[in-house]
């Protein structure tokens, strides 16, 4: 169930549990139900530390940087600078995204990273980034399930199957074609 929620933003997060419970609000009880997610959310982020990476991250980013990859994170809540330090990985980022880059946040990070779309490796883990991203006309490299990542140009289970060698060779078979 908690796949069901990425890339969800707060209300659309917020419809998904009242509709798996039946029930529904008017303006002032969603009003709270909001802010009481906004608080369970800051107390998750206030806990957040490097102990909390997915396994394998870390060394890919240390690749990537190490051959001048440059990295960007879309970040449509808006929270990725603050996850970015809790994690100690600000090093490694050049760019995030904001909300008000959500409605083409792709185009948005090649641009800001100075390089063409079709030179951009996106990896999502959702169907709305692997749609945004392909409309972007980036390379997409689906993490997860292949159900819902099916349409990705190369898919991995997990986020440690990526190397910085298969994400060259993802890049050199694919990017002519986009």
């Amino acid at each position: 169930m908690a796949g069901d929620f990425k890339g969800l933003d707060r209300n659309a997060a917020l419809d998904r549990v009242l509709a798996h419970f039946n029930a529904s609000t008017d303006g002032d009880a969603r009003g709270d139900l909001l802010a009481e997610q906004d608080r369970f959310y800051g107390q998750v982020l206030a806990d957040l530390s490097e102990d909390d990476l997915v396994p394998g991250i870390k060394r890919l980013l240390v690749a990537l940087y190490d051959h001048y990859v440059k990295l960007a994170v879309n970040d449509p809540a808006g929270h990725g600078d603050e996850i970015i330090k809790r994690l100690k990985l600000d090093e490694f980022i050049d760019v995030v995204g904001t909300k008000a880059d959500a409605t083409q946040p792709y185009q948005f990070l090649a641009a800001k990273l100075a390089v063409p779309a079709t030179g951009c490796i996106a990896l999502v883990t959702n169907q709305a980034d692997l749609k945004q991203a392909a409309a972007a006309r980036l390379t997409t490299i689906g993490i997860g399930g292949a159900d819902q990542l099916a349409g990705a140009d190369y898919r991995v289970s997990q986020v440690g199957d990526l190397r910085y060698q298969m994400l060259e060779k993802v890049w050199e078979d694919t990017h002519e074609d986009k």
